[in-house]
Order: structure tokens, then sequence, then C-alpha cells
């Protein structure tokens, strides 16, 4: 009768293992848009970035304005999903950044990876 039941209680065991499902990652989109005007700010000029259209499990913006924080060298800084735009504070200094925000979802386990990119450049001259 033991034995049986030890038996039971290991099938059980093994066919919940082979109940759990993989789920497909989430819709990912890094669409936004902003209030910037022909791509152009002065140096002491912040933006705003509309995340109407974005979606994921995660989404980071990269501001571009150095290696730590530029997309594919550096690390990005996180955004909650359900935020709807972000307030960016102005560049310091004159040149081109290339503002990044990357939308990621994970399914099956970790197993797939979704990822989507939209990155815009920015000018930034002298006030």
């Amino acid at each position: 009768m033991k034995s049986n039941v030890i038996s039971i209680a290991i099938a059980l065991f093994v066919l919940a293992g082979f109940g759990c499902n993989k789920e497909e990652p989430l819709p990912v989109s890094a669409k936004f848009t902003t209030n910037i005007q022909n791509n152009t700010l002065t140096t002491k000029q912040g933006f705003t970035v509309y995340l109407e259209d974005a979606e994921g499990e995660f989404l980071a913006y990269f501001k571009g304005a150095n290696e730590e924080n530029s997309w594919g060298t550096g690390y990005g800084i996180p955004v909650d999903a359900a935020t709807d735009s972000l307030k960016i504070s102005a560049y310091g200094a004159e040149g081109t950044y290339t503002f990044t925000l990357v939308a990621t979802s994970y399914g099956n386990w970790g197993e797939t990876r979704d990822q989507d990119v939209q990155s815009i450049d920015i000018n930034v001259t002298a006030e």
C-alpha cells in the first residue's frame, strides 16, 4: 500500500512538470515620439518622450550622452511599462547624440526573447 501511494505521488509530480505551459513573449514595440523640433535642442533644453505606442515586458532608454549610457556599449535606464511619457534632462554639451528606446519580452521560460529598438539622432547646439 505504501509503495502504491509513493508511486502515485511520483506520477503526479511528473505529470505536474509536463503540465506547465510555455508562453510566447508579450508583443514588443519601441515606437516613441518626442516634442523635439527638427531633431535639434540647445544645451539647456530638455525634452519629452511619448511612449503611447511602446510596449513590452521591459522598456529601457539610452540617452547616448557617453559610452556608459549608449545602446550597445552601456546600460539603459529602466522605464515602467505603464508610463506614457518621460521627461529627459538636457544634454550638457554640444554635439550629436543617439537617443534609443529598447522594448524586450521573454517567453518559453526565458528561452525566447523578442526585442525592438528605435533610435533618433539629436543635434545639440549652444544656447
